[in-house]
């Protein structure tokens, strides 16, 4: 940020204090006031996290948030959450410069902390249901982060991008609802216990609902574990019928799945779980999509075996 532009934030800053519109006047103005004077210093400070942190925040690095940044005027439904207090912000400072490019950089940093919002949020509802069970910790982190590269290596829309992100970390945010008799069970389920556990997936699309923001992750939460073959849940859907962004998921979710200890069983093998995608492409999975984590697999456990020890 310019200092022409933090001097013409700290003159206004100053004016609103004889203002009729003052922020002291309007205790939500004020508030959304000192949280973007707070998110703009952090911007500045450029303060780094510890990476060892328990809930280190999986957000995109500052590149990755510009991208995204540059979609929001196409994603509306981001700005349904805020999008009175925005306008509020953006035309109160919009007036302060006479500059159209400061006008813009502005914009842009409200539109930054719509996406910080969005992964943070997203974040939030994810750490909530892995703490109810120790076995699947960081289970949404590693499917965000294959996800993630998958998606990339698909060649999907920024937008596609941002809500298969979103809906990876969110994938299992309808366990929250499901018994601790069922989801924590040792042995294998009962017929009625499976059908509540597949419950999980219409729950989780209904708490995404609720947050506009996250309106475009429901495709990945809800579809999930949706198989190719039609043979999936909850409504058995098939082929292109199941969005890109859910089948991308759906390899990543039983990639991960298999690699990780579970209450109910040992984890198996990197090269065994690889085999076990192979062999179910073209009935659970969409064989491009298991074409393509054929070569991020091979690019991360063989050519790179310490990007997989980084993972895993």
């Amino acid at each position: 940020m310019s200092d022409k532009i933090k001097k013409t934030i700290t003159h206004q800053t100053s004016l609103h204090t004889e203002s009729h519109r003052s922020f002291e006047k309007d205790p939500a103005l004020k508030d959304l006031h000192n949280l973007l004077q707070e998110k703009s210093k952090d911007l500045r400070t450029s303060e780094t996290e510890s990476e060892t942190s328990l809930f280190e925040r999986p957000i995109p690095d500052e590149s990755e948030l510009g991208v995204f940044a540059k979609e929001v005027p196409n994603l509306p439904e981001l700005k349904l959450e805020f999008q009175d207090s925005l306008r509020t912000i953006a035309n109160t400072f919009n007036k302060a410069f006479a500059n159209l490019s400061d006008c813009k950089e502005i914009d842009f940093q409200i539109h930054r902390m719509l996406i910080e919002n969005f992964f943070q949020t997203a974040r939030a509802l994810a750490v909530s249901v892995e703490a109810r069970d120790p076995y699947t910790g960081g289970h949404s982190d590693r499917v965000f982060k294959i996800s993630k590269e998958l998606g990339k290596m698909c060649k999907i829309s920024t937008a596609e991008q941002l809500y298969l992100e979103g809906g990876a970390l969110l994938h299992d945010v309808g366990k929250i609802a499901i018994r601790d008799g069922v989801l924590l069970k040792p042995g294998p389920l009962t017929d009625s216990e499976y059908k509540e556990m597949q419950l999980h997936t219409i729950i989780g699309a209904q708490i995404v609902k609720k947050l506009n923001c996250l309106y475009g992750c429901v495709n990945v939460v809800l579809f999930h574990h949706e198989r190719i073959d039609g043979y999936g849940y909850p409504y058995g859907i098939k082929g292109s019928e199941i969005p890109l962004i859910a089948r991308i998921t759906s390899v990543a979710d039983a990639y991960d799945a298999m690699t990780t200890n579970r209450v109910y069983r040992k984890a198996l093998g990197h090269e065994q779980a690889i085999e076990e995608i192979l062999r179910n492409s073209g009935s659970q999975f969409d064989p491009d999509v298991v074409m393509i984590f054929a070569k991020w697999w091979d690019e991360t456990f063989i050519k790179n075996p310490e990007k997989g020890k980084e993972l895993y």
